[in-house]
């Protein structure tokens, strides 16, 4: 477990100027897209989308924040409490920053999204909470580096996969289209969809899903019903019960936010 002291979520335009990070704890950095870039002991980095920065602790580091960047980035600052050795997880003991391209970023969205709500909402025991929800994203990421660069035929796969559920969401869709989708066996095709983006086909077309409900109740007037006909849910109360688990809220809450703010 983890003692965490801050969480930031950034987007847009970034003018300040650059940003002292210290060397008292662990940052993890993650960034969704655009680019960041970060200084320590003379050398420069620039982490761009998809990519993972943990800067250990004792390195002191700085982050440049010129004029005109747009980028949405993640930032966890946090250290191990007096239960937890470093040596449990490789990544922590690297006494070097460590840079990734991580092949699971919607997975990785998911739960730091979920640890950025906690700690913004601040409910009872949401310190625990975070902490419990960082151990898990840390072994994610651990887990993902122990196993290596992938190989450039199986993320042509996965690329090919995606483009698929980006086409046929709202359909169902199974592994036996998964495997004529990359010419393999389904259960091929379906177990390296898992081991590569951490999530299940099943998962990933949900999650898209409830991405595409969540803007639709921000900026369309259809209602929960309609949304939950348009993105192929025959049963609504099995739509809200996802919705719910993935973005946190009910449909209907997001929909009366909506109705608020006109």
């Amino acid at each position: 477990m983890f003692n965490i002291f801050d969480i930031r979520l950034e987007r847009g335009i970034l003018t300040q100027e650059s940003r002292i990070l210290g060397a008292d704890c662990y940052s993890l950095i993650w960034v969704r897209f655009g680019q960041c870039v970060f200084t320590f002991r003379g050398k420069t980095i620039i982490c761009r989308k998809n990519e993972l920065l943990l800067i250990p602790a004792g390195i002191p580091a700085a982050e440049l924040r010129g004029t005109g960047g747009i980028r949405e980035s993640m930032m966890v600052r946090f250290s191990p409490n007096g239960a937890f050795t470093t040596g449990s997880l490789p990544i922590l003991a690297r006494t070097e920053p460590l840079r990734w391209m991580t092949h699971m970023p919607e997975l990785l969205l998911e739960k730091l999204l979920v640890i950025v709500e906690q700690w913004t909402e601040r409910d009872r025991y949401f310190s625990v909470m975070c902490a419990a929800l960082l151990t898990e994203l840390i072994v994610t990421i651990n887990r993902e580096v122990d196993e290596g660069e992938k190989a450039p035929s199986s993320i042509q796969h996965i690329e090919r996969m995606k483009r698929y559920i980006e086409d046929q969401y709202r359909s169902k869709i199974t592994k036996v289209e998964m495997g004529t989708c990359i010419g393999v066996s389904p259960n091929y095709a379906a177990a390296l969809f898992r081991k590569v983006t951490g999530l299940t086909i099943s998962e990933y077309v949900h999650l898209k899903r409830m991405k595409t409900a969540h803007y639709m109740l921000q900026h369309s007037q259809l209602t929960v019903q309609d949304i939950s006909d348009h993105l192929g849910y025959s049963d609504p109360s099995y739509f809200n019960r996802v919705f719910k688990r993935i973005v946190g809220k009910l449909p209907s809450e997001v929909s009366a936010e909506r109705t608020i703010r006109e």
